[in-house]
């Protein structure tokens, strides 16, 4: 609802999301974006690679490398690929708007259902060349644990009422050929095959993020806890702020309470 509502706020050409933790320290980041825009009308949604930066903790880079899509590295050429995300994307307003926008009832899932949708369009999703964010996991063994339960929780709501939306989620170098769907028996035997790999591997912070997010998922299907429907928004306000070198608006939205 964020998203659609600031997107409906903008005339631009383009629009695009950036992360609350997203670390960006490339300074020409988004000129590279809107160029490889410019340059190649195929393309529908620009994304850039998601690297592990120095400042890292131990924790955080040894969790960055064990836990799947939680690490891209930076690409010589732009590819086609699943990890466009929305710590860092850029595309046509014309075709945000086209496609109607971001799924509004969804808690979980958005990256892949917003892919699909400009798949769909006959648009191209790319990571551009030469492009890269940073977005850490938590620093904390429990902290990741507690996040990937919570993202059990939106991935069970999720497939609890919208199963129709739940999608498969690449490993970024599919170079478009994207796999939309497969049985949930396979994906429960999937996650197993991956803890028994995990295993072997002594990867114990990937073991227990896998464990998290299979209770979470677990705990929502079999108790739910989620409204089946979103909040009511009681009310819209916005302010416009000063002190920066762009025009910054900021859009409140009150829900109600579940």
């Amino acid at each position: 609802r964020a998203i659609n509502l600031g997107v409906s706020k903008v005339t631009t050409n383009y629009v695009g999301t950036v992360d609350d933790d997203t670390m960006i320290d490339d300074p020409k980041l988004f000129g590279k974006l809107l160029n490889a825009l410019n340059a190649d009308s195929s393309i529908g949604i620009a994304g850039a690679a998601c690297v592990i930066p120095e400042t890292a903790s131990d924790f955080q880079k040894r969790a960055m490398r064990e836990i799947p899509r939680r690490f891209f590295p930076v690409q010589e050429r732009t590819v086609d690929s699943d990890m466009v995300q929305h710590p860092c994307l850029l595309m046509p307003r014309e075709l945000f708007l086209e496609i109607g926008g971001e799924d509004e009832e969804l808690v979980r899932g958005l990256d892949p259902v917003l892919r699909k949708k400009v798949r769909d369009a006959g648009k191209r999703v790319a990571i551009i060349a030469d492009t890269w964010i940073s977005h850490l996991i938590p620093d904390g063994f429990w902290k990741v644990v507690r996040m990937y339960y919570r993202n059990g929780l939106g991935s069970g709501y999720a497939s609890r009422m919208y199963p129709d939306r739940v999608l498969e989620l690449g490993d970024g170098y599919d170079e478009g050929a994207f796999e939309e769907r497969k049985p949930f028996i396979h994906r429960v035997f999937r996650r197993l095959w991956s803890l028994i790999v995990s295993l072997f591997r002594l990867e114990f912070i990937k073991i227990a993020a896998d464990i998290a997010y299979i209770a979470g998922v677990a705990k929502e299907r079999l108790f739910p806890s989620r409204a089946a429907s979103p909040p009511a928004v009681l009310g819209v306000s916005e302010e416009e702020r000063d002190g920066y070198s762009f025009k910054l608006r900021v859009c409140k939205v009150t829900l109600q309470e579940p």
